[in-house]
């Protein structure tokens, strides 16, 4: 079982993956207690829980969704399952779960989980975009995210494991770099490698990023570059190759002369 945030029309979402078996269900249990009182604490009534990459449930699981639900709904509240796998719902059709879920005060609920289709316009420098939910931020050379980081603090607010600036963007002109906190209690997973405190990293193209359990994505759109500008880079490449290639013939000439 796997288990991260992400923001999806600007609410946060609880994301579950892989199998909740009864192994998990304590740990389920457990976190989405804490999960609907954070909500809760911060007036979200409705919040959700998406099951799109779920496999498997155990009848623990389920147990614990319709308490929940039930908790939920006495506090003003409504539980959403949201997006279940097709496993899932062919599960929830032979016991009857949705009737019962619905009972209890749950809903179900479809929300977008792909990212906003991006067309971006052509840049003449190497941009860095953070993606979280629909939005898109263009970053500036220190930017930061966190609770009080530059970049839409307000969505980070509350939410599990992200400290006030978790982590910064440098901007060296020809690339950009993803600095960790020196903070040792801020986690942050560049395409689900941790990466220290303190500790650099650069961005290239399209990555996944996680800061505490938030999970979003940053991508980097580097500028067109004209066929002069590539070709002496081709050159460069193939006389290295080419180099290497000799090296390697002389050192194996060498090799067989001394055993002669």
């Amino acid at each position: 079982m796997e288990v991260a945030v992400e923001i999806r029309e600007d609410k946060p979402v609880l994301v579950y993956s892989g199998r909740l078996d009864d192994e998990a269900s304590v740990r389920f249990g457990r976190e989405l207690t804490a999960w609907a009182e954070r909500m809760l604490s911060r007036s979200i009534t409705d919040f959700i829980v998406d099951f799109s990459a779920v496999t498997f449930v155990s009848s623990g699981i389920l147990r614990s969704m319709l308490s929940m639900a039930r908790r939920v709904r006495a506090r003003g509240g409504v539980l959403c399952l949201s997006n279940p796998s097709p496993e899932l719902e062919e599960t929830f059709r032979v016991i009857g779960f949705r009737e019962i879920f619905e009972s209890y005060g749950g809903t179900f609920k479809t929300t977008a989980i792909a990212g906003p289709q991006l067309a971006l316009a052509p840049s003449e420098t190497v941009r860095l975009d953070v993606i979280i939910g629909d939005q898109v931020f263009t970053c500036g050379d220190g930017d930061s995210l966190g609770t009080e980081g530059s970049i839409a603090p307000h969505l980070f607010a509350g939410l599990p494991g992200v400290s006030s600036r978790h982590i910064f963007f440098r901007n060296t002109g020809d690339h950009w770099l993803a600095e960790a906190s020196d903070d040792p209690g801020s986690i942050v997973r560049l395409d689900d490698q941790v990466v220290p405190p303190s500790q650099k990293v650069v961005l290239s193209g399209d990555h996944t990023l996680q800061i505490g359990e938030v999970r979003l994505r940053v991508l980097v759109t580097s500028p067109e570059k004209s066929e002069e500008e590539v070709e002496p880079i081709q050159i460069q490449i193939e006389d290295v190759f080419s180099r290497t290639a000799t090296w390697i013939e002389r050192a194996i000439s060498a090799d067989q002369e001394k055993r002669e």
